[in-house]
């Protein structure tokens, strides 16, 4: 089941206005098979020449994050693609990661052919299509802030605060896996991503021959979140982020095959080199009941998008993936890939903190804390595919909310420490958490709070305000290991006048001297809190917040 907005209902009226469009096309069923490789044996790829096979970006992130490029990374072997090929089989998409084929095909009696192949260790049956052949899987690309009716669920993450300090996601790549992208070539709400050349690319992993941007209209609510821009009415959660944008859901129908697309979705991301993955999509029982999850089966282990999720996070990318909607259901657990180990998994709360009624329960059936954390998704704030700001419900809505966030403490954290680690980043997240002490089974460890997320991180000597501006008369830098504070003048060698005070935050002075050169200030008995620091010279003053704990 997706974490959608529409119903089966619509579902199957999307599928009769599919079949009408295509009357010119013969309808023929075929049939989806995942395909089970033994090895990598005899491979033309190699370690030892990632270039062929990576972009230069995803091999930076890789040595940015110490991550050794290994198997994993190579290939199908491409000699086992075309002997099935050679079958007459249509191979549709692949993994390298689970080291396995999707197949489609229209004649099942092949199959003994392909099972019989010495490097096929089994065959799984993972849907069927009843409208017009899908075409084979290809490489497609195309090539001071007033936050609108964004306000509330920004400011609920305490999410100001990383933009304030310059923070809005810029030089971070994510990618969206949704089920389509309605209007994003032309919403106005996506001008500057458009104009600004950060709309990197698109993937269509079902049927390229279609109209990537006239499929479906969820992932283009999903995208306006992380990055849509109305100027006086709605701003985005990273909207100085680069965006891919990967289409791995088949609306009209509901099978396992669609596991396998994600699969092939996000080892995509990985190897155009994206930071951050975003995806809105859940699966746990399908068409076909013999293919159906079960509770016991959401351990991250066993559904292949789920290892597969892990497997992206173990190479250096954020992982942001949808609870759930189905808190009310017989099934009222989290899906897959949200079970995933490794990644952020995130439930929905209302504009004032409670727990949105729908939103999908964990834990993970081995015990593990699931979701992680929880955004708003009961009117969630995004934009329709006409460019009108409106609400919406679903996790499908907190997800790309805090994935929007995570790029931009991503950011700040890459910016200011050399060696960067995924799991730290998201560990200093979930220990923001409203509820860290006492996660519960809905809501996982809370509301993150990003002020205080960013205080955990292992940053050294940070500097708070990264794009220091000309009228700017200090830097302010913070190191967390020692407890200093230091203030450095933009032109420490013209100081007139000059005077530090420090106010806490109920406006008492802590801290109040003239100066006659940069300041290195201790803060070890400074008690937990926020902090007004008001830097003056030559008769020009500057105030920012630091937060101390």
């Amino acid at each position: 089941m997706k974490i959608k907005l529409y119903s089966k209902k619509n579902k199957n009226i999307l599928l009769i206005c599919l079949l009408i469009f295509s009357f010119a096309v013969e309808a023929q069923i075929s049939y989806f098979y995942y395909v089970q490789l033994k090895d990598k044996n005899d491979t033309p790829y190699s370690l030892s020449n990632p270039s062929e096979y990576l972009s230069a970006r995803a091999i930076a992130r890789r040595e940015d994050f110490k991550i050794s490029i290994d198997s994993t990374d190579l290939p199908v072997n491409p000699a086992y693609v075309s002997q099935i090929e050679n079958l007459s089989v249509n191979v549709h998409n692949k993994s390298k990661w689970m080291n396995g084929l999707t197949i489609m095909i229209t004649d099942t009696s092949i199959l003994s052919q392909v099972r019989a192949l010495p490097f096929v260790s089994f065959i799984e049956f993972t849907g069927e299509n009843n409208g017009p052949l899908l075409a084979k899987a290809q490489n497609a690309k195309q090539d001071s802030t007033s936050y609108g009716i964004t306000d509330t669920q920004i400011n609920q993450l305490n999410g100001k605060y990383l933009h304030n300090l310059g923070y809005k996601g810029k030089g971070i790549q994510i990618a969206v896996i949704d089920g389509g992208f309605s209007n994003v070539n032309v919403n106005h709400a996506f001008d500057s991503l458009r104009l600004q050349g950060r709309l990197l690319g698109i993937k269509d992993v079902i049927n390229p021959a279609v109209d990537f941007y006239s499929t479906d209209a969820h992932g283009a609510m999903v995208l306006s979140i992380m990055t849509g821009n109305i100027p006086g009415q709605y701003l985005g959660s990273a909207p100085e982020a680069s965006y891919w944008l990967i289409r791995t859901e088949y609306v009209p129908t509901e099978y396992k095959v669609e596991t396998d697309y994600w699969c092939t979705g996000i080892e995509f991301a990985d190897s155009v080199g994206v930071d951050v993955v975003n995806s809105s999509l859940g699966y746990f029982t399908f068409y076909n009941p013999t293919m159906n999850f079960t509770y016991a089966d959401m351990t991250g282990k066993v559904s292949r998008a789920s290892r597969a999720a892990e497997i992206a996070a173990k190479k250096g990318i954020v992982v942001v993936v949808s609870a759930g909607n189905e808190g009310n259901d017989d099934w009222h657990y989290i899906g897959s890939p949200a079970d995933a180990d490794g990644i952020i998994t995130v439930g929905a709360v209302t504009t004032s903190g409670n727990k949105s009624t729908f939103t999908s329960y964990g834990p993970s059936f081995d015990g593990r804390v699931k979701p992680e954390v929880c955004a708003v998704g009961t009117s969630t704030a995004l934009i329709n595919i006409a460019g009108v700001p409106t609400y919406g419900n679903g996790t499908s809505f907190s997800s790309p909310l805090m994935a929007g966030m995570m790029a931009c403490l991503l950011q700040l954290y890459k910016a200011n420490n050399p060696n960067p680690d995924i799991q730290t980043l998201l560990n200093s997240v979930f220990k923001s958490g409203n509820s860290y002490l006492n996660p519960t089974d809905s809501l996982g460890y809370g509301i993150p709070n990003l002020v205080l997320a960013e205080q955990y991180l292992p940053i050294g000597n940070t500097t708070l305000n990264p794009d220091t501006n000309s009228t700017d008369i200090f830097t302010l830098s913070y190191n967390y290991k020692y407890n200093s504070m230091l203030i450095k003048f933009v032109k420490s060698d013209n100081l007139k006048n000059a005077s530090i005070r420090i106010y806490n935050m109920s406006g008492r002075i802590i801290y109040n001297k003239f100066v006659t050169s940069d300041k290195d200030i201790n803060t070890y008995n400074f008690p937990a809190g926020i902090y007004a620091i008001r830097v003056s010279n030559n008769g020009k003053s500057q105030t920012r917040k630091i937060f101390i704990h």
